[in-house]
Formats: structure tokens, C-alpha cells, sequence
């Protein structure tokens, strides 16, 4: 067992390292090769840590898709309706509540705004599969194997969604709020992969309906 967890805190770590690195510099590495257009070296760089993270956790991904065969159709669509909802009221009264009590300027994060103007397909692809599939691995899964305290797990997995999106951050003078922006939504849907049962492809499901709604209005 104690072998087990050390292979499976490696594999993270791994998987962690490409990431960072990856996101650093692959739009200098698309340079150096000669690709001018960013979003193409994003997309071909995203895709590649897509197939490679699916790689790693190929097995756990493909025995929670059995498990999840199991479950009732109906009761996989309320869990996910459920979730869906009360992170979506939880982010409008986040909303409301840096606007008028902190006195917040509407608009989205940096990250947020910057992923808006990149062409569609390219938004579609990063919203809608590797936010879902990609990230969700990372974040959540590669910890899970890691950690088994629910509650802990809860705390260490936001805490690290949160953290490596601050690297990624444009200062601000609101740079709390936004890391609160990450950092609560990150409790909700770690909690729902715990209460899930730490199903990572129900929680794949999940983050795709709720990435959904953003992507329908913006198209």
C-alpha cells in the first residue's frame, strides 16, 4: 500500500510538472519552431497534454466508467443537475455580492476574458474538453489517489486548482477576489467528486453541463 501511494504521489507530481511547464512555454516553443498563430500552438500543446494525462489514468478513468454503468440514468441526471445549479446560483451570488458589497467592477478574470477571444473552436475545445476532461484528471483525480481524508482531500485539491491558476494571474488590485473566484467553486466540485463517490467521469459530466451554459451564451 505504502508503495502504491508512493507511485501514484509520483505520477501526480509528474503529470503537475508537464503542466506548469507546458503552459510556460509552449507559446515560445511554437516560436522558436516558426508558428506564428498562438492559437494553434495552444491548441496543439492542450491537445497533447490531453492524450498524455488520459494515458496516465487510463485505468481509472475506464473502471469509472463501469461504475458508473451501474448507477441509474435518472440518478446520474439528478446528481448532475443538482451540482450544476447550486455552483451557478453559488457563482451569481459570488458575483453579486464582489459588485455591490466590495464594490468589485463587473467583468470577468483575466484568464476568463482571454479565452473569450480566442476563436470559437478553440474555445469549445478548451471549455468543453480539456476543461472537462483534462483538468479534472489533474486536479482531482491524480490527488484523489494520493489523499483519502475526504475532508483534506477537499482542502488539498482546491488549494492547488487555486494555486496553479494564481501563477497564471495578471496582477490586480483585486487579486483576492480572485482567487476566491477559483478557490469556492474548487470546494463545490471537489465535494461533489467525494459525494460522488470519487467517480472522476461523473464529475467529468458535471463540469461539462455546467461549462456548457457560458459556451451557449457566448456563441
Amino acid at each position: 500500500m505504502k508503495k502504491d501511494k508512493t507511485q501514484n504521489l509520483l505520477k501526480a507530481v509528474i503529470c503537475f510538472f508537464v503542466y506548469f511547464v507546458y503552459s510556460m512555454y509552449s507559446l515560445n516553443i511554437g516560436k522558436s519552431l516558426g508558428i506564428k498563430n498562438d492559437v494553434i500552438t495552444m491548441f496543439v500543446s492542450d491537445l497533447l497534454f490531453l492524450i498524455f494525462i488520459v494515458l496516465m489514468y487510463y485505468k481509472n478513468v475506464k473502471n469509472d466508467i463501469k461504475n458508473l454503468k451501474k448507477v441509474k440514468v435518472s440518478k446520474v441526471i439528478k446528481r448532475i443537475l443538482f451540482w450544476v445549479a447550486l455552483i451557478f446560483v453559488l457563482n451569481i451570488v459570488m458575483g453579486a455580492f464582489t459588485e455591490y458589497v466590495l464594490k468589485v467592477p463587473d467583468g470577468t478574470d483575466s484568464n476568463t476574458e482571454a479565452l473569450w477571444n480566442l476563436s470559437k473552436g478553440y474555445m469549445i475545445f478548451k471549455t468543453l474538453i480539456f476543461g472537462v476532461v483534462a483538468e479534472e484528471i489533474l486536479f482531482r483525480e491524480s490527488i484523489s489517489d494520493v489523499v483519502d481524508n475526504n475532508i483534506l482531500y477537499i482542502i488539498i485539491s482546491s488549494l492547488i486548482y487555486t494555486a496553479m491558476h494564481f501563477v497564471f494571474m495578471d496582477n490586480s488590485e483585486y487579486i483576492f477576489i480572485d482567487l476566491l473566484v477559483y478557490f469556492i467553486p474548487a470546494l463545490f466540485f471537489s465535494t461533489a467528486y467525494v459525494r460522488g463517490n470519487r467517480n472522476i467521469v461523473l464529475l467529468m459530466l458535471i463540469k461539462f453541463a455546467y461549462n456548457l451554459i457560458p459556451v451557449l451564451l457566448f456563441i
